[in-house]
């Protein structure tokens, strides 16, 4: 007889959650982006406002990086990110763009 043990999906199961819970705390409303630099995940966040800039953190929930175009910090990582996926996005938003939650982080 085989027996198949059943595993349950987790909603936290997913990488990096502790930071993205982090960021979505302060970023709840914005926009999240996961991207990539020299191969390892970071996360590019913005407020819902304009002229915001945005911020680069590492998998860790470290500021790595500015990117504010409207005020002029723009730090060399901002053009150096690859692969970028909005994971987050909050509804009704100054860009005019659908709402974005791939992790659930807003339920």
């Amino acid at each position: 007889m085989l027996t198949l043990g059943m595993t349950s999906c987790k909603k936290d199961d997913f990488e990096n959650a502790s930071t993205l819970k982090k960021l979505y705390k302060t970023y709840k409303n914005g926009s999240i982006d996961e991207c990539k630099y020299n191969g390892q995940t970071v996360y590019c966040a913005e407020l819902n406002a304009y002229d915001a800039g945005s911020i680069v953190y590492d998998k860790d929930g470290k500021q790595i990086g500015t990117c504010n175009y409207a005020w002029g910090q723009v730090d060399a990582i901002c053009e150096q990110l690859t692969d970028c996926e909005t994971v987050y996005r909050v509804k009704d938003n100054i860009w005019g763009q659908s709402e974005v939650d791939k992790y659930g982080l807003g339920k």
